[in-house]
């Protein structure tokens, strides 16, 4: 394999323009997701794309803007990691959430 194909930061750059465009195509989308994320995350302190993704009431254009939701500096990782419990994530881990500020709960 040729060694051009592993370069973290060319990796992490096509990772970041990806967000962003898929990002732009599904503002709406994202404003009402992460509406609902915030929402959850007060109610709930610690959620996960799964939480985002039950009581979204709209579709994203294409599937990878749910990868956008936690984008944007409002919420933060926990460090923790759960099981995602939906049928075509096939317990695939998933990263949890928190507000940044703090709160919740």
């Amino acid at each position: 394999m040729n060694q051009t194909a592993f370069d973290l930061t060319e990796a992490i750059h096509r990772r970041d323009a990806g967000i962003k465009q898929v990002a732009k195509n599904n503002a709406h989308f994202l404003e009402v997701a992460r509406n609902i994320a915030r929402s959850l995350a007060t109610a709930k302190y610690e959620i996960t794309s799964d939480d985002v993704r039950k009581a979204c009431p709209i579709e994203p254009l294409h599937p990878n803007a749910w990868g956008a939701v936690f984008k944007g500096g409002n919420f933060e990782w926990t460090g923790k990691y759960r099981r995602s419990a939906l049928v075509q994530g096939h317990g695939n881990m998933q990263r949890v959430w928190r507000l940044r500020d703090g709160k919740g709960l």
